[in-house]
């Protein structure tokens, strides 16, 4: 019959150590629902069948209601019973894919075919320089169109102000007084006058 051993005499015999280790660094998936509130899982990303659940001011882990929630990335989340039953692409991304999709599985018409063909021509040096040459030319004639017609109307506006200041009434200069010939206080009452125009 064999002599019962302990498992604490094995780990000894073989120098065995066993230990816990406590600060073991617990990852979770984060996101963010639209309307702001944070939302997390103790697996290591969002899919189908992990926990789902938000954090109260004490630390708390509260399962995440069943419904469905809307992330600030667009897609969407099914919690049933606290965990991920369906998770949906936001729909913009998946109506892009499926246009792509569409567009490679169509194929090329003989038009198309044809249009690529054509552009698809060999341009020298001298083309570039023509057809950077027109460029130039169409900006130079366009900013010079714009030019006269600032210059035009600042024309015109000047015309207009040279008419509103001609029609202003015209202040004579008083005549001077020959203050010598006037008593003091016609003095006095003409230098006042004067003064108080």
């Amino acid at each position: 019959m064999a002599s019962s051993v302990s498992i604490s005499e094995i780990f000894d015999k073989y120098s065995v150590e066993l230990s816990v280790e406590e600060n073991a660094e617990v990852k979770f998936a984060v996101a963010t629902l639209d309307s702001g509130q944070e939302i997390q899982t103790d697996a290591e990303a969002f899919a189908v069948g992990v926990a789902v659940f938000v954090v109260n001011d004490e630390g708390e882990q509260i399962p995440l209601p069943d419904g469905e929630y809307t992330l600030q990335d667009g897609s969407m989340l099914v919690v049933a019973e606290g965990a991920v039953s369906e998770m949906k692409e936001a729909e913009a991304e998946v109506e892009a894919e499926e246009e792509k999709e569409e567009e490679m599985s169509e194929e090329p018409k003989a038009e198309e075919v044809e249009a690529v063909e054509a552009s698809s021509e060999v341009l020298t040096r001298e083309d570039v320089a023509g057809m950077i040459a027109e460029a130039i030319e169409a900006t130079k004639a366009e900013f010079s169109s714009q030019i006269e017609e600032r210059d035009a109307k600042i024309t015109e506006l000047s015309k207009q102000a040279t008419k509103s200041l001609s029609r202003a009434p015209k202040m004579e200069a008083p005549a001077p007084v020959d203050l010598k010939s006037l008593s003091i206080q016609e003095r006095v009452a003409a230098i006042h006058n004067q003064f108080s125009k």
